[in-house]
């Protein structure tokens, strides 16, 4: 009788071909199941105690003064997690996070604690801009 081992050596290519199937097989799963992913990390974490928001794309400019916000007034932090190239499951998984934790951080603070600073970090952003901008402009 044969071994496993002896027969995988003597049937290469059928052994890789099963291995690629598996392995594509698992990422297409792995991929599929990221809304659920997003939604059980996000349950756990909110449990915890740990509340944070995800952020991938191209950043504001304004996201250093947005992430600050989150973090000194709420303790919630933002992490970025892609640049402007984002995967499908990625973007699933981050919506499903985002559902759960923005639910369970209006419900802790009383409002939309994401848009307050969001709103406070752009209008901060926009009064250094111009006092930047009359500081810089030529005197005569």
């Amino acid at each position: 009788m044969k071994s496993v081992g002896s027969y995988i050596r003597s049937h290469k290519g059928l052994a890789a071909s099963i291995t690629l199937a598996i392995f594509f097989a698992l990422w297409g799963l792995w991929s599929m199941s990221a809304p659920i992913r997003g939604n059980l990390a996000a349950r756990i974490d909110t449990h915890r105690g740990r509340y944070q928001v995800f952020g991938y794309g191209e950043p504001t400019a304004w996201r250093p003064d947005y992430a600050r916000c989150l973090r000194e007034r709420y303790g919630i932090e933002y992490r970025p997690v892609a640049g402007c190239i984002v995967s499908k499951s990625l973007v699933a998984y981050v919506h499903a996070y985002h559902s759960v934790t923005s639910a369970a951080t209006y419900r802790k603070f009383g409002h939309d604690v994401f848009r307050e600073c969001a709103e406070d970090a752009e209008k901060n952003w926009e009064k250094r801009a111009e006092h930047t901008q009359r500081n810089a402009a030529p005197r005569q």
